[in-house]
C-alpha cells in the first residue's frame, strides 16, 4: 500500500550544485596521494617518473606528447595539459550563473604565463624554449603570448594591450594603470627594480579582478576571498625578504613593490623589514598565516621560507575544499588542489633532472 506522502522539494543549493559538487568530490580520488608522490620521489630520473605516471590518469597526456618531448619537459607539459583539461571540464559542469567566478580564478594563469614570457625575454630565450611551460588556461592564447615574447621593448606594453586580457587590465574601470607604469613595463627586461614592480602590478590586477568577480554573500565566497587575501600576505612576506636579500633596500619604498589587498598593514610590513632573522620573520608572519606555526628553527634560507609560505597557503586551500558544501567553493577548492599537484610534479621532474637528493626534493613539495 502506497502512502503517497509527497517528498519535500529539493533546496535551491541542492538543485544548483548537487550534480557538479558530487562530480568534483569524485574527481578528488584522482589526485595523486602522498604515497604516490613518495614513489615518484624514490626513482632515479625523469624517465622513471614518467613510467610511474603512466599508471595514473596522466597516461593519456604523456602518450600524446611523448613523440615531441622527453624527460622533465614531458612531465611538466603533460601535467599542464592535464590541468587545463580538468579545468575546462569543471567549467562545463559549473552552473551557468557561476562560470564567471571560475573564469576569474583561471585568470591567474594569464599572469603566470605572462611572467614566464617576461622571464624568458629577460634571459634572451626564444618562444620555443618556453612553449612547454605555458599552461593553456585563461584568456591569453599561445599565439598572443608568442607575439608578446617576440616584440621589442618599446612595443611590449602595446602588444599586451592588444589582447582582451590587456584591454581589461589597462582599462579605466580597473583604475590600476598610470603613466609611470609605462616605463616600468618597457624597462622590465633591463632593470630588476622595474621587473619587480611590473610583477607586482600584474599580481595586483589579477587579485583585483578575482575579488571583483567573486560576488555573493555566502560563507564559502567569504572564505575564498579570505584565502586570496592570505595568499597576497604570503607573497608580500616573500617580496619583503627578497628585497632585504638584495641589500641596500629602502624601507620607505616598500609600497612600490607590495601587492595591495592583503591583511598585512604598513606597520606589520615595517616589522617584517626590521626582522633580523627568519625566526623573527615567522614571529610576525604567523599571526597572519597559522600554517607557519611550528616552523621556527626549520627556516634556514629564503627558499625554505618560500616553501613554508606555500605550504601554509596549501593548508588554507584544503580547508576551502572540505568546508564547502553545495557551493561554488567546492569547484574552486578542487582547482586549487589540482594546481598544487601540477606544481609538485614540476618540482619532482626538475629535481630529478638535476639529481636533487630525495629528502631535499621532498622538502619542496606541498603534500596535501
Amino acid at each position: 500500500m502506497s502512502l503517497n506522502i509527497p517528498l519535500p522539494p529539493l533546496g535551491g543549493r541542492a538543485m544548483k550544485y548537487g550534480y557538479s559538487n558530487a562530480r568534483v568530490k569524485g574527481m578528488k580520488g584522482l589526485l595523486l596521494k602522498g604515497s604516490e608522490l613518495d614513489e615518484l620521489l624514490k626513482v632515479k630520473n625523469a624517465d622513471a617518473v614518467i613510467e610511474l605516471l603512466e599508471r595514473t590518469h596522466y597516461k593519456e597526456d604523456l602518450v600524446k606528447l611523448s613523440l615531441l618531448y622527453k624527460g622533465s619537459t614531458l612531465v611538466e607539459l603533460a601535467a599542464g595539459r592535464n590541468f587545463a583539461s580538468v579545468a575546462m571540464k569543471i567549467i562545463r559542469m559549473c552552473p551557468k550563473s557561476d562560470k564567471k567566478i571560475l573564469e576569474a580564478l583561471l585568470k591567474r594563469w594569464d599572469v603566470l604565463n605572462l611572467k614566464v614570457v617576461i622571464g624568458a625575454r629577460r634571459l634572451g630565450k626564444n618562444f620555443d624554449d618556453i612553449r612547454p611551460y605555458i599552461v593553456p588556461v585563461g584568456s591569453l592564447s599561445e599565439a598572443e603570448l608568442e607575439r608578446i615574447m617576440k616584440c621589442d621593448d618599446r612595443a611590449f606594453l602595446e602588444e599586451i594591450r592588444r589582447t582582451e586580457f590587456g584591454k581589461e587590465m589597462l582599462s579605466e574601470s580597473m583604475g590600476l594603470f598610470n603613466v609611470e607604469m609605462l616605463e616600468v613595463f618597457r624597462g622590465a627586461t633591463k632593470s630588476m627594480d622595474n621587473l619587480l614592480q611590473m610583477q607586482t602590478f600584474l599580481d595586483v590586477y589579477v587579485y583585483s579582478y578575482v575579488d571583483k568577480h567573486l560576488v555573493g554573500s555566502s560563507k564559502d565566497i567569504r572564505n575564498i576571498k579570505l584565502l586570496f587575501r592570505k595568499e597576497i600576505d604570503a607573497k608580500n612576506i616573500a617580496i619583503v625578504e627578497r628585497i632585504k636579500a638584495r641589500g641596500g633596500a629602502d624601507k620607505s619604498k616598500l609600497k612600490d613593490y607590495i601587492i595591495k589587498g592583503g591583511t598585512i598593514n604598513d606597520s606589520t610590513l615595517a616589522a617584517l623589514f626590521d626582522a633580523k632573522d627568519f625566526d623573527a620573520v615567522l614571529g610576525v608572519a604567523k599571526s597572519r598565516l597559522s600554517g607557519l606555526v611550528g616552523a621556527e628553527g626549520n627556516i634556514k634560507s629564503l627558499a625554505d621560507l618560500e616553501i613554508a609560505l606555500e605550504k601554509a597557503i596549501a593548508k588554507e586551500k584544503v580547508h576551502v575544499f572540505y568546508r564547502s558544501v553545495l557551493s561554488i567553493g567546492t569547484l574552486m577548492g578542487f582547482l586549487l588542489l589540482k594546481e598544487e599537484e601540477l606544481n609538485n610534479l614540476r618540482k619532482i621532474a626538475k629535481g630529478k633532472e638535476f639529481n636533487m637528493p630525495e629528502e631535499k626534493l621532498k622538502e619542496t613539495l606541498v603534500i596535501i
